[in-house]
């Protein structure tokens, strides 16, 4: 019985860790960051959704989201590959929360896949833009309310590709292994005031990330989209999983929670065993 109480009371002071306080997450109309913005609204987050999509064309998210919310839920629309919206990003953040931000989830994130000899600079630029560079804006604008707080947390996610390489993607390697480079550098500069800074690096997760990768594996090998999917995924996994939404949402929560107070600086791989093979 006791064993049974304290695992009850784990997970209820991980909930009740976030109750309370703010959150930006990037890229959070869809895949990872819409669950991760549901999962902190429900456990009393206000929070911050963001997104390329209008707000028309984002309701059907917002709707979800503030379903199960019980902190508020607020929607800016910015393309994070324009950095003059990305700072706009930022001032709106401080017009909803003038006392800050508490929780950042660097969520967003873009693909494009061709040989490094054919790959477009204009699509380097891009993704480099909002894999990296803007999280590097976020993190600079939010660590001051935070260190003033003494509390803060900054979650990065990353890719297992900041471990191991593909072909086809040197921006998008380059990007996330940056991004593991970032998220050790904050954590060393604000580890004295409270404030953690951790990357996740999750394998094929089923996002619309990954479903233009799909079709064209399905397209070389005259594959149907549901076979190409479980060969791009299960087979790569000593697991034999894909990873959900849910899963990375729910250890970004962990992140945040007193449990992972002492945890700074971290990369942790959500790969289904990819990266032991």
């Amino acid at each position: 019985m006791n064993f049974f109480f304290a695992l009850f009371m784990q997970k209820h002071t991980v909930g009740m860790s976030v109750a309370g306080k703010t959150a930006l997450i990037t890229g959070s109309t869809s895949g990872i960051g819409r669950s991760t913005a549901k999962l902190l609204a429900a456990k009393g987050c206000s929070v911050l959704v963001t997104g390329s999509r209008s707000p028309d064309d984002a309701q059907e998210a917002l709707k979800d989201i503030q379903s199960t919310a019980v902190g508020k839920v607020h929607y800016v629309q910015s393309d994070l590959r324009d950095v003059t919206q990305v700072l706009e990003l930022c001032r709106q953040a401080d017009r909803l929360f003038p006392e800050g931000i508490d929780i950042l989830v660097n969520n967003a994130g873009i693909q494009h896949v061709a040989p490094v000899d054919e790959m477009p600079l204009e699509k380097w630029n891009d993704l480099i833009q909002v894999n990296l560079t803007t999280p590097f804006i976020l993190s600079k604008h939010v660590v001051p309310a935070m260190k003033m707080k003494g509390w803060g947390r900054i979650v990065n996610v990353s890719s297992v590709q900041a471990i191991m390489a593909h072909y086809n993607k040197a921006p998008y390697i380059s990007s996330k292994t940056g991004l593991v480079g970032l998220t050790r550098a904050v954590a060393m500069d604000t580890a004295a005031f409270g404030i953690t800074c951790n990357a996740l690096c999750p394998a094929w997760t089923d996002t619309p990330l990954v479903a233009p990768q799909v079709k064209l594996h399905a397209d070389k090998t005259n594959m149907s989209l549901e076979e190409a999917k479980k060969d791009l995924f299960t087979n790569a996994t000593p697991t034999r999983k894909i990873n959900d939404p849910s899963q990375i949402a729910g250890m970004i929560l962990f992140l945040c929670s007193p449990d992972a107070d002492n945890m700074t600086g971290t990369s942790i791989p959500m790969d289904g065993g990819m990266t032991v093979q």
